[in-house]
């Protein structure tokens, strides 16, 4: 995996605490040789995982607009491409989509490529939005 080599800017999805260790383990990553690969072992991290996909907490959750913030991969290794996933792949997530997540989750978000800082791995996040009484 190679070191990520782009500018991370801060956002407002992240609460300043996540956001502080984000940006210090992007930083420690940055002064490694060859930094370890955080998404080796999906299988050893999964909450759950299904015939092509694998859900697995994240470390550094936009916990600034969700309760919830978990991280859905392939189960196979594959580049953000979605030309690169396979029919079954897809045919899966559409299942999923219209099923596991539709009941679990509220947004199934997708960071393009300027947003992206788990390169070479293709996954999506699943949020559960923060949520207060809304008064009409």
């Amino acid at each position: 995996m190679s070191t990520l080599k782009k500018h991370i800017t801060r956002t407002f999805v992240r609460s300043e605490d996540t956001m502080n260790k984000y940006m210090e383990m992007i930083q420690k990553r940055a002064k490694m040789k060859n930094p370890p690969n955080p998404f080796e072992d999906l299988e050893s991290m999964a909450l759950k995982t299904f015939k092509h996909w694998v859900i697995i907490p994240n470390d550094f959750p936009y916990d600034a607009i969700a309760t919830t913030n978990h991280l859905l991969f392939t189960r196979r290794k594959v580049a953000f491409n979605w030309d690169l996933l396979t029919k079954e792949e897809i045919d899966e997530l559409t299942q999923l989509k219209n099923g596991y997540i539709a009941d679990n989750y509220d947004v199934v978000w997708e960071n393009l490529p300027s947003g992206q800082t788990a390169p070479g791995h293709f996954h999506l996040h699943l949020l559960i939005l923060k949520r207060e009484s809304a008064y009409c």
